[in-house]
């Protein structure tokens, strides 16, 4: 379930520009950076408009965490910018947290709880 819901975001980015090619869109985006930011803006927001919760991870340096995206464990920065996802997980232990590793996908991390560190909003 948290698999197909983490590609219909990415892929929803994608399709609603009708353009398929991704140097096209990345062009596309420079050129109208209205609507990259609107783009941007919906990943940080459930569909009602409440927005995600903004985390880190605790501690400092990087570590590997799964990514439901690649689907193996990739690297990432405890100290990056993650916002956490209202998706359960069969483990109890574990949630989802999103971040713009990639201005164009982002990617979905897949956690232990316990290692975030809710930040607040402003």
């Amino acid at each position: 379930m948290a698999v197909d819901m983490a590609m219909e975001a990415a892929m929803e980015a994608v399709e609603s520009s009708n353009i398929k090619d991704k140097a096209k869109l990345r062009e596309y985006l420079y050129k109208n950076p209205t609507k990259l930011a609107q783009k941007l803006a919906q990943f940080l927001q459930e569909k009602d408009g409440t927005l995600l919760q903004p985390v880190k991870f605790k501690g400092s340096g990087g570590s590997y965490y799964y990514s439901i995206n690649d689907k193996k464990f990739i690297w990432a920065p405890r100290d990056g910018e993650y916002y956490l996802l209202p998706w359960i997980d069969d483990n109890k232990e574990k949630c989802y947290v999103y971040s713009h590793s990639n201005w164009q996908v982002g990617v979905i991390l897949k956690v232990f709880k316990d290692e975030i560190k809710f930040l607040g909003f402003n």
